[in-house]
């Protein structure tokens, strides 16, 4: 299975890489359900950095589009025409001709927004060109796995991390109503994460327990996404791609989501990954920002329908990321957060198991050691320690509480 990760940034997607992943996707500017993750960096550094690392780049055009948005389209597909995009991630039926006017070499790729939930779907899809399915996340696995069987030549890719929508493929009108953005055009305010109070019950005899808590109920707030444990039913279903969840998110996120499942599909492979590796990386998850976890949709479980009571606060504050060797047991740092000298930090590398408890030894750029590193500054770390680079620099931030 292919392994997808998201890409907020150029850094973003240089982090996914190195942390194993397969693909990454990007947002295209004014066109897609991240607005506020787009880069203003030129796609074709994606690309560059795509090739660079022998790695596929797919651009999502996945918002939903009305006549004014259409127009504007052709100079951005005329634009990314001169670039190497491996796929573009659609929703709206309506842009298949145009990109396929500007973009013929290009595979296309079926958004989950789209809401893709049989065979006989999947077929109209396949003869209008595309190449991939991603289904609506309301499927299980048997029911993807039956599209597969119905479908052999679509490749199908499914969710297995990150947020996810009280609405049915993520098709909300929340956002428009009560903050007038629309999570339909890439600009959703999240007010499904907001406390409600219920005022009103006009179903006789039907009730709806509410659990109220400081002010309110997250009653429309959806748990994550979590799907580890059922990569081996994934790949049996003859799913070829899974796909994680989160361009809106920090680069650490993306280092340790990627790595961890990066680690569960290699061993899935055959590839020797030590047991005590694979279980520090899943539980590395549960240290992330997340709304308590759920298998969503593709196990019977009763936690799909169970809101989230509050968010677990992340573990970990990225003080920096490695982005090179100055010299043995140096390496150069681009400088997130400060870093005391003698303070604890962990390196997390692409690849290889977390070295924890490192006391910091921050050195400026002439190699003096100094009392701290500094964001802006330039800097290097000494350790003994084999560090490839982009390897994150974390240190303690917050205990995970509900």
């Amino acid at each position: 299975m292919e392994l997808v990760a998201p890409a907020g940034s150029v850094e973003k997607l240089r982090t996914a890489y190195d942390f194993g992943a397969d693909a990454a996707y990007i947002g295209i500017s004014g066109f897609s359900l991240r607005a506020h993750a787009e880069t203003d960096d030129p796609v074709h550094l994606g690309v560059t950095e795509a090739r660079n690392a022998g790695r596929r780049l797919y651009g999502a055009l996945n918002a939903l589009l009305f006549d004014a948005d259409l127009l504007r389209l052709p100079p951005t597909l005329e634009r990314l025409s001169d670039y190497d995009l491996d796929g573009i991630i659609v929703s709206d039926i309506g842009v298949v001709e145009v990109v396929r006017r500007y973009l013929p070499r290009v595979e296309l790729h079926l958004s989950t927004q789209a809401n893709c939930t049989n065979a006989a779907a999947v077929r109209v899809y396949r003869d209008l060109g595309f190449s991939r399915i991603v289904p609506a996340r309301e499927l299980s696995i048997d029911q993807i796995g039956a599209i597969r069987a119905a479908v052999p030549e679509v490749e199908l890719e499914v969710f297995v991390h990150g947020a996810m929508c009280m609405a049915y493929s993520g098709r909300c009108f929340l956002s428009s109503h009560l903050a007038s953005r629309s999570a339909n055009r890439g600009d959703c305010a999240h007010p499904c994460r907001w406390k409600f109070a219920l005022s009103e019950e006009k179903r006789p005899g039907e009730y709806f327990p509410v659990e109220e808590n400081d002010g309110g109920t997250t009653i429309l707030s959806s748990r994550d996404l979590m799907a580890i444990d059922l990569l081996p039913d994934l790949q049996a279903a003859g799913v070829d791609a899974v796909k994680i969840e989160g361009r809106m998110k920090s680069a650490y996120y993306v280092a340790i989501a990627t790595r961890t499942y990066r680690a569960h599909i290699d061993a899935l492979r055959g590839r020797p990954v030590p047991p005590e590796e694979l279980a520090e990386y899943r539980n590395e998850l549960h240290h992330l920002s997340n709304r308590g976890y759920t298998t969503g949709f593709l196990k019977e479980n009763a936690t799909v329908h169970a809101p989230s009571s509050g968010v677990d606060t992340q573990r970990y504050r990225l003080l920096a990321i490695v982005t090179g060797r100055r010299a043995p047991g140096v390496y150069t740092l681009e400088t997130k957060n400060r870093i005391d000298a003698g303070a604890s930090i962990d390196l997390v590398r692409p690849g290889m198991a977390t070295i924890r408890g490192v006391a910091a030894t921050v050195l400026d750029a002439g190699g003096q050691i100094v009392s701290r590193a500094v964001h802006g500054g330039s800097f290097c770390l000494r350790t003994k320690a084999e560090l490839p680079a982009g390897t994150l620099v974390r240190g303690a931030w917050y205990t995970s509480k509900r």
